[in-house]
């Protein structure tokens, strides 16, 4: 895989980002020409265009390499049926008006072997204040298409403040450590936001 990325690198479609000594392993990103080279054939986002400002948020890739491992860890475990990135739902929300209103950072599917169920995944990385959660919780109340959220975070004092904060939410929302779910998925115990807070494993709560 690494040989591929490197062919790419050399004809400048995507591009090695620097993130110092917070990863072991390199992280590449798609450079404008990448995304020219990806709308020639026919694989556009109106949510990026290759005309967009700012190909790259420096600040969000933190933010993405963690999602990319929990959709690996997902696949690798074969349980993923599908997974929409928070750029391609936000293209269809644009173009089609899609059943989704707020752009979650992914929609997924996944199945148990028997059942298959949809949720989206909210990661959160640094926490907000109050008045933001006030605004979240509106927004999330007012999204269609979606009842289950599971958010997660890398910090145990985050996912505590997110169980308070969404508490009054009316979707079905589960809180995980994103370390703990990326290594036991549907088995990872989550914090629900029922009003006695239960603990119940990611499949149970997803599948009932």
């Amino acid at each position: 895989m690494l040989w591929r990325l490197d062919r790419l690198e050399r004809n400048g479609l995507v591009e090695r980002i620097d993130c110092g000594r917070l990863l072991s392993e390199p992280v590449f990103a798609v450079t404008r020409s990448g995304l020219e080279l990806l709308e020639l054939r026919g694989h556009a986002l109106v949510s990026l265009p290759s005309t967009a400002k700012d190909i790259v948020r420096r600040s969000q890739v933190l933010h993405s390499v963690e999602l990319a491992e929990i959709c690996a860890a997902l696949t690798v475990a074969h349980v993923l049926i599908s997974w929409q990135w928070e750029l391609e739902v936000l293209s269809q929300n644009l173009v089609y008006g899609g059943e989704c209103t707020k752009d979650f950072d992914a929609l997924v599917k996944v199945s148990d072997g028997n059942r298959i169920k949809g949720f989206a995944i909210e990661f959160e990385r640094t926490a907000k204040g109050t008045a933001r959660y006030g605004d979240l919780r509106k927004v999330l109340d007012a999204a269609n298409g979606v009842d289950t959220i599971l958010y997660l975070t890398p910090d145990p004092s985050i996912l505590y403040l997110l169980a308070v904060e969404l508490r009054s939410a009316n979707k079905r929302i589960g809180l995980a450590l994103s370390r703990a779910f990326r290594s036991s998925l549907l088995s990872t115990n989550v914090l629900t936001n029922t009003s006695a807070n239960d603990v119940v494993t990611f499949r149970e709560f997803l599948f009932g």
